[in-house]
């Protein structure tokens, strides 16, 4: 049995994720993928490997999980709260599912092969609808974006970890599948910029500035080829009136106030962001917070008595937003404890790979991707987080490390 159990579980981490971004066709079908790997999980697992998960980083999820189910099981809100704590546990399981997984280029290929075919899907998606009479204009027509294959915040994220794995699995020597993985790195960057999706737009160009400081082994700076393209398109809009007009101008005339200014008023984020801080100081939040549940019914409250626009209003009470970023919502659902637990866990990897470029740009992705959205809110950003959390918690410490470059010293 084990034996089998071996053969086909890196097979069913790859199956999980490349599916994973047809969740909304297969809704199923990922759960089921994961249900089979906790079946299958104690066969593949060996005593060593425990101590291994006991040495790594990875005992701060733990912990992080444990002391958010343990304070929402005294205080009495497990249950109001189970949706979101069900999404965290879901994450941390899965990441321990994904240890075993010795090569993690079969993970790495998994979402590398449906950020391809999420690519594709979407851009036939779109053709059709052009094909049909829809104009084109992602800031204007909502039905354009409902064409994508998911959210444009995740279809950003997936094609940035898909070009971080292409980077990664590139060699210095010629290798036929280079060739590739360098295509990808290009076809993922022009659709970002092809989604003018802001956010993953800036990881790229950060992480691009972040490859400066490291010296590649491994030739040139392939890692962020894409990001390169991002900074001569970030000039473009700078430079040219007429294609800030097409991304970011409101065409209403009463609001022709310039590029910072409309962007400002469009972005949801903004909105969002200012009732959550406003909630953070007017509630005693402290240690305990005030529950997830409780949190998105003030968040409603804040939209109600704040947005003048009834138009506006009504948008953002159908929607019922929430915060929009991870850090300030376990902060205000849990307290500053389960905050500084989440973010410690990130900040002791960064401080063992801080010399490694691959897990440094990991984690600087992720980082900024948790400030703009609640993956614990949604079963795909659960997953996702599931993959960041093994990817980076279980990278061998004494593994080759990419140094960077220090003046010489006289």
């Amino acid at each position: 049995m084990r034996v089998l159990a071996l053969s086909i579980y890196p097979y069913l981490c790859f199956a999980l994720f490349f599916v994973l971004p047809f969740d909304d066709y297969f809704r199923a079908l990922p759960n089921i993928l994961f249900l089979a790997l906790g079946v299958l999980f104690p066969f593949v697992l060996e005593a060593k490997d425990l101590r291994r998960i006991g040495r790594s980083p990875w005992l701060m999820v733990l912990i992080f999980l444990g002391f958010v189910v343990g304070q929402s099981l005294l205080l009495g809100r497990f249950e109001q709260d189970f949706v979101v704590i069900q999404k965290m546990l879901l994450a941390g399981a899965m990441s321990l599912l994904l240890f075993p997984v010795r090569d993690n280029r079969t993970l790495m290929h998994g979402v590398i092969y449906s950020s391809v075919a999420a690519v594709f899907y979407s851009l036939v998606r779109l053709l059709i609808l052009l094909n049909q009479g829809a104009e084109f204009g992602f800031l204007e027509s909502a039905h354009i974006i409902e064409a994508l294959l998911m959210e444009r915040l995740y279809l950003g994220l997936l094609s940035v970890l898909s070009i971080i794995f292409s980077y990664r699995l590139l060699r210095a020597q010629y290798d036929p599948n280079n060739g590739y993985y360098l295509f990808n790195i290009v076809l993922q960057a022009a659709f970002i910029l092809f989604l003018v999706s802001r956010i993953a737009i800036v990881v790229l160009l950060m992480c691009f500035a972040l490859s400066l400081w490291y010296r590649q082994k491994r030739g040139p700076q392939l890692l962020f080829f894409g990001g390169s393209i991002a900074l001569i398109v970030a000039l473009a809009f700078v430079l040219s009136n007429d294609l800030r007009k097409q991304f970011f101008y409101n065409n209403n005339p009463e609001h022709q106030e310039g590029l910072l200014a409309n962007t400002m008023a469009l972005e949801p984020r903004m909105v969002i962001w200012d009732c959550a801080l406003k909630i953070a100081d007017s509630h005693t939040v402290g240690l305990s917070g005030n529950g997830f549940t409780q949190t998105n019914r003030d968040m409603l409250a804040c939209y109600e008595s704040d947005i003048d626009n009834p138009v506006k209003k009504s948008w953002f009470l159908t929607k019922k937003y929430n915060v929009h970023n991870q850090f300030l919502d376990l902060y205000l659902g849990s307290g500053i404890f389960a905050l500084i637990l989440f973010a410690a866990g990130l900040m002791l990897v960064l401080w063992r790979h801080r010399q490694a470029l691959y897990p440094t740009a990991l984690m600087l992705s992720a980082v900024i991707f948790l400030m703009a959205e609640n993956v614990f809110h949604r079963q795909l950003g659960a997953y996702y987080m599931g993959l960041i959390w093994a990817l980076l918690m279980f990278i061998p410490q004494s593994g080759p490390k990419e140094k960077i470059d220090k003046p010489a010293k006289d």
